[in-house]
């Protein structure tokens, strides 16, 4: 039994049968996390305490076999992405002047380790989480498992990349303008962006809608189980809504009579042409299932989703961090000071109430997209290939700024839409590609009863990437 490779669900059940241990489970990955961790760099800190976790929790297995449906997640490894409070450990957003030592959880964590999860690690973000790489003076370059010369994506790269690495099934992301869903789909693993409120932050930045924290795991099903744990009110968020779990079975998942959207470019994001190819194979596999499928086209460009997303982050995130630059004398990465130049000058364009009029509209465009379809699949990415560090400058090969890259930020600015990201396959790079299901305002079953058909139309929740493949693909590879 090789257990990087198994999902939660699948350690519940051996966990049941009394065929393993969570202490034997734990063992394993972390021999794992020794051998691999040198060249991926995907962890910041070991968390103590994870071998007392798995004791306990395997004697509470010992004594009761149905112990999970009081802890539902008893005795499964999970990786935090650092910038989640974890009490009595520092925080510091990977950079060290400014840390703070946590007196209490994050919401999150405090949540999944009631469930019985076993916290394992903390994985390795960029600095304020505000880049779509991962690398910091403080931890580095983190690197995709696929290809160790390309990036796992950001702002959750690490825990991404731990996750296909097969570190533990289960880890901690954010995302305020794709976090969660780039490094999903770099990695080859699924990232869920809730809807604003879901699942509870912590203040002021709760706040801000475009951010939500995040579930990620290697298949849908653990995806799930992960977000019905972390998901609901909770005090020290007070806008956070109450709990309703999303009840869909793999099993009983259908999307016989759906009707679902595609867009290749969604808009005239200039995307890859392997990543736009195994969207649209995707929809027709969808199809071939059932669903009503039509391709859809959102009237508004890239340069519009971008002037509003730069403007708000110029008008809530830079001050913040040019503030606390400021304070700490902490040294920052070239790619900090440029988010904070480029924000700003985007808000000195934008006005607050000007970015309000085109985040409005933006998501006015997607109320009469959603008025004929019921999910709509993009991707999520628009390169085919990464390079690890991220780009030098704020520019794109074209010359444009980089985020332009990221077909993600629509559903940040629109935030009570749902956003699953699922691979779809491999492309001519040797590199994953993935699709983001989005739903309409709050209509979360849907997203997953999309995302288990399409996971098992395509054969990707049996997928394991070893932290050094030669790829074999149980995805077709688009051509």
């Amino acid at each position: 039994m090789s257990y990087p490779e198994l999902s939660a669900e699948e350690l519940i059940t051996e966990y049941r049968r009394g065929t393993t241990t969570p202490t034997e489970v734990v063992g394993s990955l972390l021999e794992r996390i020794d051998a691999l961790e040198p060249e991926l760099n995907a962890i910041t800190e070991m968390l103590e305490g994870a071998l007392r976790q798995a004791q306990a929790a395997t004697e509470l297995w010992r004594k009761d076999s149905h112990a999970y449906r009081e802890f539902p997640l008893l005795g499964v490894p999970v990786i935090i992405k650092e910038k989640h409070a974890i009490a009595g450990y520092d925080v510091d957003q990977a950079l060290p002047a400014a840390a703070v030592t946590a007196v209490e959880d994050h919401p999150v964590v405090e949540r999944l380790r009631a469930a019985g999860a076993i916290l394992l690690a903390r994985s390795a973000n960029p600095e304020f989480c505000a880049a779509t790489f991962t690398a910091s003076l403080e931890h580095g370059v983190t690197r995709n498992p696929w290809d160790t010369s390309m990036s796992p994506g950001g702002s959750s790269g690490g825990s991404g990349a731990a996750l296909a690495a097969g570190y533990a099934p289960l880890a901690t992301g954010s995302d305020i303008g794709g976090s969660t869903r780039i490094p999903a789909s770099m990695c080859g693993v699924v990232g869920y962006k809730a809807p604003y409120g879901v699942v509870p932050g912590i203040h002021p930045s709760t706040m801000d809608w475009y951010r939500s924290d995040s579930a990620m795991a290697r298949t849908v099903g653990d995806a799930l189980l992960m977000h019905n744990t972390i998901s609901g009110q909770h005090p020290a968020d007070p806008h956070s809504l109450p709990k309703k779990p999303v009840e869909v079975a793999a099993a009983g998942a259908t999307v016989q009579g759906k009707k679902i959207g595609y867009s290749t470019a969604l808009g005239n994001f200039n995307v890859d042409v392997d990543t736009a190819a195994n969207v649209e194979r995707s929809a027709l596999l969808l199809e071939e299932q059932g669903a009503v499928v039509s391709a859809v086209t959102p009237n508004w460009t890239t340069e519009e989703i971008m002037e509003a997303a730069l403007a708000h982050y110029g008008h809530t995130l830079a001050p913040v961090m040019a503030d606390t630059l400021e304070a700490t004398g902490a040294a920052a990465s070239p790619y900090i000071g440029e988010f904070i130049e480029t924000t700003l000058q985007a808000a000195a364009r934008l006005p607050l109430y000007k970015t309000f009029e085109r985040e409005s509209a933006i998501r006015a465009e997607l109320a009469r997209l959603f008025a004929d379809v019921d999910v709509l699949l993009a991707p999520v990415t628009a390169w085919g290939q990464y390079p690890v560090q991220g780009p030098a400058e704020t520019v794109n090969a074209d010359g444009e700024h980089y985020w332009k890259d990221y077909l993600a930020i629509p559903f940040n600015i629109a935030n009570r839409h749902p956003a699953l990201a699922v691979p779809t396959g491999i492309n001519r790079f040797g590199l994953p590609t993935g699709v983001q299901i989005v739903g309409r305002p709050y209509d979360e079953k849907s997203v997953f009863e999309v995302g288990f058909v399409l996971e098992r139309a395509i054969g990707w929740e049996h997928r394991f990437t070893s932290a050094a493949p030669n790829v074999t693909t149980a995805a077709t590879p688009a051509t």
